[in-house]
């Protein structure tokens, strides 16, 4: 049975404990995009703030036309659905495997709901003495010696942020039989060109991509998640099932604006690129330490000396910095912590406590 895991902290609770204003507390544990959402996209709700009183389109066409436009995927292989949540699992029963593979740690959304379908998982065990990198191989033999039905991933991993290239997906494919499901949550924020396989679905059966509006694009709260497939009896059951009116029109909105400022994208991209960098380099100094690399928007950190996650995370916390322990995540210790990155300012805060307290 998967074990029931809280993503990321309860700010509300950090707020009563702490006397805390929600505002001052620097969520380091969320893993959304500091500048929040899309401004021309927020003008865009407040202009039509009325349309609470119009069904949307059926069709959803522009919002398909602006996805399409920034996958490079046609619209007709694009489904939508109320968040990735309802695309998971509705590709999970449809494929309904015996045997299904995940990553090992990995998001837990994954393992609860192939148990919901009775399905048998199988674990491929990421090794931090190879900083958790993908052997395509050791994952084709696993699929191959066990029959796996379903391989499940998130690309980049939550939490170790290790990554699998568009060239090891269409191996993996073109090597099993199994379907892959890949969650590219995390995905924009690093070189799409290189990792995204987006434009594989498109092409290619035994292949769903999906992907989120929650992390990069910082706008959990309209609930908006679509998906790419090519292979027309999933693509038609999956469209019946989720389409019609499952996407509310501020979504539909908002959506169809802000996959079109690219202005925004360079934005966010740019500057976790360059944080990202910046903060590994900073931390790799500290001996009390091992950073592991990072294709997301997040880092994964191991502690080498006494102190664990939890302690250092009740020691950063009157600080109002909240970091995510990791004792959690499966084939992770106590000694594991994930931070995502944030503001410069806010991140220059996470670095000073981090050198106070294990320098």
């Amino acid at each position: 049975m998967a074990k029931k895991v809280q993503h990321g902290a309860n700010l509300f609770d950090l707020q009563k404990k702490y006397g805390f204003k929600l505002e001052e507390i620097m969520d380091f544990s969320s893993n959304i995009n500091p500048f929040g959402p899309d401004p021309e996209s927020l003008q865009v709700l407040v202009d039509h703030i009325d349309m609470a009183k119009v069904y949307p389109d059926p069709a959803y066409v522009d919002l398909r036309q602006a996805i399409s436009a920034y996958t490079g995927c046609a619209p007709d292989h694009i489904v939508l659905g109320a968040g990735t949540t309802d695309l998971l699992a509705s590709y999970i029963g449809l494929v309904h495997p015996e045997k299904a593979l995940l990553n090992s740690p990995c998001y837990s959304e994954y393992e609860r709901e192939l148990d919901k379908i009775g399905a048998q998982v199988f674990h491929y065990n990421l090794d931090k003495t190879r900083d958790f990198v993908f052997d395509v191989a050791e994952i084709i033999d696993l699929i191959q010696k066990n029959s796996i039905d379903l391989y499940v991933l998130t690309n980049p991993n939550n939490p170790t942020g290790s990554v699998l290239k568009v060239e090891d997906v269409e191996k993996i494919l073109d090597q099993t039989e199994a379907h892959l499901l890949i969650d590219e949550t995390y995905i924009e924020f690093t070189d799409k060109e290189k990792y995204t396989s987006t434009y594989l679905a498109s092409q290619k059966d035994r292949l769903f991509v999906v992907r989120s509006t929650s992390k990069f694009f910082a706008s959990p709260g309209i609930r908006l998640g679509y998906g790419i497939l090519s292979e027309k009896e999933y693509l038609a059951k999956l469209t019946n099932e989720l389409t019609l009116w499952g996407v509310n029109i501020y979504a539909d909105l908002m959506g169809t604006h802000m996959f079109q400022n690219k202005a925004y994208q360079d934005q966010v991209y740019a500057h976790t690129e360059g944080e990202r960098r910046r903060m590994t380099d900073r931390l790799s100094k500290l001996k009390s330490i091992k950073v592991y690399p990072s294709f997301g928007n997040f880092i994964l950190v191991e502690l080498l000396e006494d102190m664990d996650a939890k302690t250092l995370r009740d020691q950063l916390l009157p600080r109002k910095l909240v970091i995510r322990d990791c004792a959690s995540f499966p084939n992770l210790s106590p000694f594991f912590f994930r931070f995502c990155i944030l503001s410069k300012e806010e991140n220059d805060l996470l670095l000073d406590g981090l050198e106070d307290l294990l320098d």
